[in-house]
């Protein structure tokens, strides 16, 4: 999967948690201070990576992931070890 279509799959996902449009979510913003995520939309999140994508995202690293570039930069280390 390219860099482009997983952080516009993130991108699509976070709309759907918190109604802040696509075109809005840059890679730099903060899943709860910027985007208002919190931990219950959080897991939610990781849940619907996991479901779109097929992977298993380890809730440890998950919560520790703050920003948008973070989710991509775990979710690109699940995919390639999942390769």
């Amino acid at each position: 999967m390219s860099t482009e279509t997983l952080e516009q799959t993130i991108r699509t996902i976070i709309t759907e948690l918190t109604a802040v449009p696509e075109d809005e979510i840059n890679l730099e913003d903060r899943l709860r201070e910027d985007l208002g995520m919190d931990s219950v939309s959080s897991m939610e999140l990781i849940s619907m990576l996991s479901e779109e994508l097929d992977v298993d995202v380890e809730l440890e690293d998950a919560m520790a992931v703050t920003d948008v570039k973070g989710v991509i930069a775990l979710t690109q280390r699940v995919l390639e070890n999942a390769d």
